[in-house]
């Protein structure tokens, strides 16, 4: 009964819901339809008004007529839902807003520019309160060139001016305004700038630049090669302006400064590679001038040796840049290759590694004619270097059962692809060996690195190898059908030397295995471990 009464309960007060909204839908629309045919409403009632106004001057006289005439047209403009009461409503604001919008548009529109007053006297205009600051930096900096700074006041007042035909000053036209401005005396002329630093001030900057440029040209003929391009590598700039007299330098003086050169030596740490070629060519000079400041020097330079060279100081440097080819090494990579072809810890390089060779396109920048930078222009790759192939052992021989277990050193390698031990060492029959049997073909290993002494046949051995291991020890592997190694050819552990079989005093298929120690066969299970580990007792 719980949940009828529920759902019964539920479904009346989502009736109650929906009604509500429904009757405040209705309500907004109802208002939203008024504000939109009010003001219809209103000038309806006003041409009522008028109407009814009209026609009560029917049948009335002349002048009673006029009167309800004019009396409507008045109710028609100027009620306040007339109709020119609604125009003078709109057109104000709107006229307010265009009036407003010349007035900005045209202060927009206007000149702006800011008079300058310096020590009571107008000097200029400018366009921006910086370009004061600017000016003013430049007059403080031209003051501070000398010992004797005089005194120099920087009282100035700005006003905003409209006047649109005054001419704006530039930051250095406004210093120099303002320096004119002060007892002070003064000289037209060019400030010589190298970077930031003032070295004096010139009535004619032309021949200092020709100067320069001849010592350029006299640079680059004394050169022994070709050039790309030699340069002053600090800027030297020449500024136009009004400056204080005791700053004025003759011309000649200023280019024997700048010229000044002075002969010199450094001593220089040599690098891995260096030869006296490279040195000269670092230092622009000759190999010849090398030798003959350091006598004791063959053609390399051994590493970090110390080398005497001639330097050229100059107060005002000279730079050139060179373009070159330069021969460099391309190094090769190392790859290590698992191999079964090797026992497990025995590496071999199976390639060489051969560097390759690249031809570099370098623009060598020289500051008096040291080496001061380097750029990479291209790279051509003459021959492609080698990679080195070095091999790591993986196999371990080991014979074809688990079961199969040897406790010896491990000093020599299991021989043999597989197999299973069918005879011991001295047998009922004087065995001096280890037979293995394996099937026909399986390959066999050296047992450990040496020289091959013998690669033959005899007849009871049949096909055989015998390997010297330098150490006293011999091994020597029988019955084989295909030998693979020749005498005196040296061979590593794990290496295949010959396959099995059946061949000289044989009854099937196996590997007669010996070891010898200066010539007396010893029980090759006690020098062969496979199968063991250090749990286990033999």
């Amino acid at each position: 009964m719980l949940f009828p009464r529920f759902f019964a309960w539920a479904g009346r007060g989502i009736l109650r819901l929906i009604r509500c909204l429904i009757r405040s839908c209705g309500k907004a629309l109802h208002r939203f339809r008024s504000l939109l045919f009010q003001p219809i409403r209103l000038r309806s009632e006003v041409a009522k008004t008028a109407r009814r106004q009209w026609l009560n001057g029917r049948g009335k006289p002349l002048s009673g007529r006029i009167a309800a005439f004019l009396q409507s047209v008045g109710t028609v403009l100027f009620h306040d839902h007339g109709i020119a009461v609604s125009v003078f409503r709109i057109a104000v604001p709107l006229f307010c807003c265009g009036f407003l919008f010349s007035v900005v548009s045209y202060g927009m529109r206007m000149d702006y520019g800011i008079a300058v007053t310096f020590n009571g006297a107008e000097i200029g205009v400018i366009s921006d309160e910086e370009d004061y600051e600017q000016a003013e930096q430049i007059v403080r900096r031209r003051l501070s060139y000398t010992d004797n700074r005089p005194d120099f006041s920087f009282a100035r007042e700005f006003r905003v001016t409209t006047d649109s035909d005054a001419v704006r000053l530039l930051p250095a036209e406004l210093a120099d305004r303002m320096l004119r401005s002060a007892a002070v005396e003064l000289i037209e002329g060019w400030g010589v700038y190298r970077g930031k630093v003032f070295l004096g001030a010139v009535s004619d900057k032309q021949p200092v630049e020709d100067a320069l440029m001849q010592q350029l040209s006299d640079y680059q003929a004394s050169l022994k090669e070709d050039v790309d391009e030699v340069f002053y590598p600090e800027e030297l700039t020449y500024e136009k302006g009004v400056y204080l007299r005791e700053n004025l330098t003759a011309p000649d003086e200023l280019i024997r400064t700048l010229t000044a050169v002075r002969e010199t030596t450094r001593t220089f740490t040599a690098g891995s590679d260096d030869s006296v070629y490279s040195v000269a060519l670092r230092f622009s000079t000759t190999p010849e001038r090398i030798r003959a400041l350091n006598p004791q020097l063959t053609d390399l330079v051994p590493p970090s040796g110390r080398v005497t060279v001639p330097v050229l100081q100059r107060d005002y440097p000279i730079s050139y840049r060179r373009t070159v080819s330069l021969l460099s090494f391309v190094d090769f990579d190392t790859r290590r290759i698992e191999t079964n072809r090797l026992s497990a810890g025995k590496e071999k390089v199976f390639q060489h590694g051969v560097k390759g060779e690249r031809r570099n396109t370098v623009q060598i920048t020289f500051t008096d004619g040291e080496e001061s930078g380097r750029e990479l222009l291209g790279t051509e790759i003459l021959s492609l270097p080698v990679d080195e192939e070095i091999g790591v052992g993986t196999y371990t021989p080991e014979p074809f059962s688990k079961e199969t277990k040897l406790y010896g050193t491990g000093q020599f390698a299991w021989p043999v692809n597989g197999g299973y031990i069918s005879d011991v060492f001295i047998s009922n029959r004087n065995h001096r060996g280890l037979d293995i049997a394996a099937p026909g073909g399986t390959e066999i290993y050296a047992a450990e690195d040496g020289v091959v002494t013998a690669a033959t046949m005899s007849g009871s051995y049949g096909n055989y190898v015998k390997i010297d291991h330098r150490t006293g020890y011999e091994t020597l592997y029988a019955h084989c059908s295909v030998l693979l190694v020749t005498p005196e050819q040296e061979v590593t552990r794990g290496q295949v030397i010959a396959l099995v079989g059946t061949t000289g005093h044989s009854t099937g298929n196996h590997l007669h295995f010996e070891v010898r120690i200066n010539g007396m066969n010893y029980n090759p299970a006690d020098y062969l471990r496979v199968n063991a580990d250090d749990r286990d007792n033999p």
